[in-house]
Order: C-alpha cells, then sequence, then structure tokens
C-alpha cells in the first residue's frame, strides 16, 4: 500500500469532518433544492404517492418472522418500511416476502455493512466473513448449508417463498443480483481496504450494487405479478431502453441515500465508502460545499436520464399496444412500478426516521422534520 493511500483517505475524512461540524452550525440545504431541475419538483413528482395500505400487519407479521429468527433491532421498525414504501400496490403475500426480505438486508447492513464492518473485532469480521461468503453464493437450487446461522436460515425461507410463487428464469436472475449484493456489501469498502481509492464513475458503479437497487428494481415484476418479455421487448426494440431507465432509477435510490446517510455514515461512523467522500478524495481541493452541490448534480442528471426513458417509453407503448397487448401491459405495469420505486426513494427516506437528527445540515433530516414512521 503506498504511504499517500495510507495518508490520503484520513487527511480527506478529517477535512470533511471539520468542514462539516462548521457547516451544521451556520448552513443547512434543502436535499429537494440541490435534487429539483428547471420545472420539475420531487414534491409535485410525488404528489400521487401512498405507502401500502396494509403497512401495520405486514410490520407485525414480519416482526414475528425476525424474532423467531434473532433478526429483529430495536430500531427496525424504521427501516422494514423501505419495502412497503417501494411496493405499495403489492399483493399481501408477495409483500410480506418483501418485506422480510427487507428486514434481512438491513439487520446485515446494521451488523456488518460498509460502515459497521471495520469497527467490529476481528473474531467479529471472521464471523461476519463466514455468514456473508455462504449467503452471497446462494443459488435459486436454495441449498441450506450444515450450520447455518438463524440469519441464513430467514434468508433461505424468504428466499423459497419468493421461488415458490415467480417464474424459474425470472427468480434465477433475482437470486443471482440479490446473493451478489449480499457478497459485496457486508465487508469493508473504505479505500484503505480495497487498497486504491476508486473514481467517482467506479465508485457509483460499486454503489449501484452495494445498495442491492439492481434486485430491488427485479421485485417490481414480482410485486406487480407482471414478468417481462425480454426476447419480445428485444424484438421491438424496447429492452435497450428499458435497461437504462431501470439503471436510472437504480442510481436515484442509491445515490440520494448516500446523501441521506452521509450524517450517518462519514460523520457518525468514519467511512470513506460514501458518494459526497468519493468526490472528496477524487477532488480534495473542493470545499465540502463544493462536494455536496457535484455530488447532487449527480443525482439531478439521473433524474434527467429517469424522466427523459421514460417518456420514450411511453411512446413505444403508443406505438406497439395495438400489435403486442400482452408485452405493453406488463410493460406499463411495470413502468408504473418504476415511478413508484423512484417516489419512494425520495419519500421513505424523507419521512422514516432513520436518518434523522438532532442536528443535521439537511433539512428533510433534522429532527423537527416530519417523520412517518
Amino acid at each position: 500500500m503506498t504511504q499517500q493511500l495510507k495518508t490520503l483517505p484520513a487527511a480527506v475524512l478529517k477535512k470533511v469532518q471539520e468542514e462539516y461540524a462548521h457547516l451544521a452550525q451556520t448552513t443547512s440545504f434543502s436535499l429537494q433544492s440541490l435534487f429539483n431541475y428547471q420545472q420539475f419538483t420531487l414534491e409535485d413528482y410525488c404528489r400521487t404517492y401512498h405507502p401500502h395500505p396494509q403497512s401495520a400487519k405486514l410490520i407485525s407479521l414480519v416482526q414475528q418472522f425476525s424474532e423467531q429468527h434473532g433478526i429483529w433491532r430495536s430500531d427496525a421498525q424504521h427501516y422494514v418500511t423501505c419495502a412497503l414504501f417501494l411496493y405499495p400496490t403489492a399483493s399481501f403475500h408477495h409483500m410480506l416476502a418483501m418485506v422480510q426480505n427487507c428486514a434481512i438486508d438491513y439487520f446485515l447492513n446494521d451488523t456488518m455493512g460498509r460502515e459497521i464492518f471495520p469497527q467490529l473485532s476481528p473474531a467479529a469480521q471472521q464471523e461476519a466473513r463466514t455468514i456473508i461468503d455462504r449467503m452471497g453464493r446462494v443459488s435459486e437450487r436454495l441449498e441450506v448449508p450444515p450450520n447455518a446461522a438463524p440469519v441464513e436460515l430467514a434468508n433461505y425461507e424468504m428466499l423459497r417463498a419468493i421461488k415458490n410463487t415467480s417464474p424459474e428464469n425470472w427468480f434465477r436472475e433475482f437470486v443471482k443480483h440479490y446473493s451478489y449484493h449480499l457478497a459485496v456489501t457486508h465487508r469493508d469498502n473504505n479505500a484503505a481496504a480495497l487498497h486504491y481509492i476508486p473514481s467517482v464513475d467506479e465508485y457509483i458503479e460499486m454503489r449501484n450494487h452495494t445498495s442491492g437497487m439492481p434486485h430491488i428494481v427485479l421485485l417490481i415484476e414480482y410485486s406487480e405479478e407482471a414478468f417481462l418479455d425480454w426476447e419480445a421487448l428485444g424484438r421491438l426494440g424496447i429492452a435497450p431502453l428499458l435497461r437504462k431507465t431501470q439503471r436510472a432509477a437504480a442510481l436515484i435510490g442509491s445515490l440520494m441515500n448516500d446523501l441521506f446517510s452521509f450524517e450517518k455514515e462519514v460523520i457518525n461512523n468514519n467511512t470513506d465508502a460514501n458518494l459526497l467522500m468519493s468526490i472528496a478524495l477524487n477532488h480534495p481541493a473542493f470545499s465540502l460545499t463544493e462536494v455536496i452541490h457535484y455530488g447532487a448534480a449527480i443525482v439531478q442528471e439521473q433524474l434527467l436520464e429517469f424522466m427523459s426513458g421514460m417518456e420514450a417509453l411511453r411512446h413505444h407503448c403508443r406505438l406497439h399496444l395495438a400489435s403486442e397487448p400482452a408485452v405493453i401491459n406488463d410493460l406499463q405495469l411495470h413502468m408504473g412500478g418504476l415511478q413508484r420505486c423512484v417516489q419512494a426513494s425520495w419519500m421513505w427516506q424523507v419521512h422514516t426516521r432513520r436518518y434523522k437528527q438532532s442536528f443535521s445540515i439537511w433539512e428533510e433530516t433534522q429532527l423537527a422534520a416530519k417523520a412517518m414512521v
């Protein structure tokens, strides 16, 4: 490891934290104002949004499931709601499996996630590596290993429920993305542990997977019980555009989260595995204010990409609805799910208590800001 890699991340982290301490006393930012562009506002875009109508019952059942497997945490009610925001139109039984998925993922995040892992003892890190190594290799066959940990048993139960209620080819793709997410997320992703400083683009690619958004986007099909015919979409020339729009939705969710969780991750837990720290490491002369505006512009660019993609997809729907009604109807259901996913990426992070703080530079995460759950 070079001397620069030993010293630069720590020096930049210290600089960011010192500038943050000053900003927290003198300045606040509205994340919505940072993300909005031209005539577009998140407030207007999210007016039609509502969370799942059976949220209370689902949370109760997932708490029972989590307690049975020993993975319920005192603050779990503030993160299991994420799935309820993402898929508000899902059937009850499909929703139950997806909230279980959310409970497992956040339990792992909060016990061995990217900002927690470096703080674990060597013995706890080794135990975490063993569990995550097995969970990261789970395939569609769902073979339970001997001496599986409680969280692994919860994971297999949840995955069996999804497998039994979805097409084989879709489930294979889902479990591939989900297992890969687990494998790359729950470890030390700081620059020193990676042995290099990723470029901002490289960080964004990594963050796409550590966020879990690829499998979250896949779950839109499961939530709507409308599974896309990719062969037909390819034949119609729609597939590349849809993939690009799905990726934009995924990056909106993951990169918005890096700003919402900046204080939790960078200031409180000293991690540099965060979009704002990635920008700071690659542009060490930037002030924290410049870093914030740079990061917000990246999110804004993805919002523009998503809105442009959705408009182009609507055009394709008009062109092909008469000749391919089944394919286009499923696509339109998926597009509605993508819209709700982007809306939820904003709404849940604004309303959950997970990111609220007594002192925050973000207006939306100050404790005085309204929190739903």
